[in-house]
């Protein structure tokens, strides 16, 4: 990261030196001032050359710029998304056959996942808030911590320094009562950045459905299925003299959802869910010649509130269930660049972890304190990461952690192989230690390995296109996993230890961008199969022993095209899960079945100087298919979208 920087700055000084002493009148050239270009880089970040990494491309991005995270996340992974309904609904991620929960979503180095559910509702999340999204497959354990054995989502907002003043707007309006607004703008200089994102999602989602679970399957409309949703960020970045840094960030959001029926139910449904949050964090970083510390700190404080009545002129709620957590994150790393082939980074975290629910009959207190040490070894054509992690737990023992990869280019053109393996752990939720009742405070964390191997390579590479293709295969094992079962009475669900869950799978994918004429083109797809299996359990006569997880598809997979030429622009998105079991010992009565969705968009853009337009028309769901992702849920059909932005940037 130094050695680049210093290289770009050098290779300025010469390119100057050079013109300047080649001039007949010197005084004809002007000179400038060039600041040295610095990159920083977090843990997971800096260590990840035999990690493949998924991020959306620019023109996706703007076209779904109303999306949430889980809507924009399934376009660009093979990761599945599993949701209860339309826009707005509960939305989790499952990598590499895993779990949801066995997957975090992390905020500028900030895991976002419930304290209390383990997961996190990427339904929360707006896409457009955050600069950079990333996907990192089978992220290592010692350097991401907690609940990583399929991989982690990692967003980042980034401060444009060249940017003095940027104000933008965008607006769309859809099918069943959708209607996205938002406000943003940057201002500042090289020494002083501020960025605002305002947001408001409103929609009344009463789409049409056939209800296959009653008899006759007759034509119903969904009702109680309205979404509110608001929130602001905010973003400050100062430069400071002797190569210091500060950056800050609040996040506020409200987010109100009704919840409707299931499908095969006579009585309307009267439930509500409220989330609310507030994020804050602080980072502060110095940099030396051949060094560079790094301290941040970070306060989460959630809330959640689920209710739900009998009747709608009910004075009272039947469920009125109240959760509260807060969080205070904190982490430290020294990183040294010794010879300039080998950086070493030295890191303590520390985290206070507390909730508040009825449901728990305590409120639970738990303390967290890691210390990670990692090295990275670069020489020409060969990258080795490695890393350690202990972890101290009040009331989890947790063993010493390691990870290690290498990529290694080979004489081949643009040809690489990459190879890693990591130790993973999960330590439970607190839903799965105090919840009443169901909650067990003896469970064991999770615990496993994670290893890989594979190929990258540029195919092609000329003048007017570019392919690379991607393969590799994963093997992962995880001891004692936890999944909620029912009980032996079947009143309610319980959380328990699972033996050993061994996961194999294969993924690759392709990338192409080109253009032909005075058009041009992106291409990309990708497909994952893992077969997931429970190998044993601690009962012999367990159902479940020798059957693949609930809701884990052995195939999933995605498509984009994007074209554009001059000003217009065209795009279509098309997505794949295979069928999927909801019951443990995998009964073929209530197998989901497979679905694929396509979603197609097209506009124009205008350009006027420092002013720049866009108008588009978005179609979600082309073909109109009838699927569900969660069972007993149904999914919109085809929806319609209009949206317009309006940005100014001067720079």
């Amino acid at each position: 990261m130094k050695k680049s920087a210093r290289s770009l700055y050098l290779f300025f000084l010469l390119q100057s030196a050079l013109l300047t002493a080649g001039a007949n009148q010197p005084d004809s050239i002007p000179s400038y001032n060039i600041s040295e270009v610095v990159f920083e880089y977090s843990r997971s970040s800096f260590y990840h050359e035999e990690k493949r990494i998924s991020s959306p491309d620019s023109i996706t991005r703007k076209a779904f710029f109303s999306s949430s995270l889980g809507e924009l996340i399934g376009l660009f992974t093979t990761g599945y998304i599993n949701t209860t309904g339309s826009s707005g609904a509960s939305s989790s991620l499952f990598l590499r056959g895993t779990n949801s929960y066995q997957a975090t979503v992390s905020w500028n180095g900030f895991t976002l996942n419930s304290l209390t559910l383990g997961t996190m509702d990427l339904s929360l999340i707006p896409t457009a808030a955050v600069q950079h999204i990333s996907v990192m497959h089978g992220a290592s354990g010692s350097l991401a911590g907690s609940g990583n054995s399929g991989g982690s989502v990692l967003l980042d907002n980034r401060a444009d320094w060249n940017s003095r003043m940027r104000i933008g707007v965008n607006s769309e309006l859809g099918t069943f009562a959708n209607r996205y607004n938002s406000f943003s703008s940057s201002l500042g200089n090289h020494t002083l950045q501020y960025q605002l994102h305002l947001f408001s999602h409103q929609a009344v989602n009463n789409f049409s459905f056939t209800d296959i679970y009653k008899q006759d399957e007759p034509e119903e409309e969904i009702v109680n299925n309205a979404l509110s949703n608001l929130g602001i960020m905010q973003n400050l970045y100062i430069r400071l003299p002797g190569s210091q840094k500060i950056e800050a960030g609040i996040w506020y959001q409200v987010k109100d959802k009704e919840i409707p029926a299931i499908m095969g139910s006579y009585l309307p449904s009267n439930a509500t869910q409220s989330d609310s949050s507030l994020r804050v964090y602080a980072r502060w970083s110095k940099l030396w010649k051949s060094s560079s510390l790094t301290f941040k700190s970070a306060f989460f404080d959630e809330h959640m509130h689920y209710r739900d009545k009998i009747t709608p002129a009910d004075s009272h709620f039947s469920v009125d269930s109240e959760i509260k957590s807060r969080r205070w994150l904190n982490d430290i790393n020294y990183r040294i660049y010794l010879p300039e082939i080998l950086s070493v980074d030295g890191g303590l975290v520390f985290s206070a972890l507390s909730a508040d629910a009825a449901s728990y009959g305590k409120k639970p207190d738990e303390y967290q304190l890691a210390a990670i040490t990692a090295a990275k070894l670069t020489l020409p054509g060969f990258v080795l990461n490695a890393s350690l992690r202990k972890e101290f737990h009040n009331h989890t023992r947790i063993p010493l952690l390691f990870s290690v990869g290498a990529r290694k280019d080979l004489p081949f053109r643009g040809m690489a192989l990459k190879a890693s393996y990591s130790d993973q752990f999960r330590v439970p939720s607190f839903n799965d230690k105090y919840w009443q009742p169901g909650g067990n405070p003896d469970l064991l964390p999770e615990s496993g390995h994670t290893a890989e191997i594979g190929m990258v390579q540029d195919i092609l590479a000329n003048r007017l296109m570019k392919l690379i293709i991607e393969i590799g295969a994963y093997h992962s094992s995880v001891n004692n996993m936890i999944q909620w079962v029912p009980s032996e009475t079947n009143v309610w669900w319980i959380p328990e230890n699972r033996k050993e869950v061994a996961i194999r799978g294969l993924e690759t994918s392709f990338s192409a961008n080109g253009r032909t004429g005075r058009s041009h083109f992106t291409l990309g797809g990708c497909y994952n199969f893992a077969s997931s299996l429970i190998s044993r359990t601690y009962n012999e006569n367990d159902p479940a022993e020798g059957k693949r997880l609930i809701y884990v598809p052995a195939h999933s997979g995605s498509a984009y095209l994007n074209t554009w030429r001059n000003n217009l622009f065209f795009g279509i998105t098309g997505r794949f899960n295979g069928s999927r079991y909801t019951t443990a010992d995998n009964n073929p009565l209530y197998k989901m079945p497979y679905f694929m969705i396509f979603n197609s968009y097209a506009g124009y853009n205008i350009r006027m100087g420092e002013l720049q337009g866009r108008l588009q028309l978005r179609i979600m769901n082309l073909f109109n298919a009838q699927y569900q992702v969660t069972r007993s849920y149904p999914m919109p059909g085809r929806t319609f979208h209009l949206g317009f932005s309006v940005e100014f940037d001067k720079r």
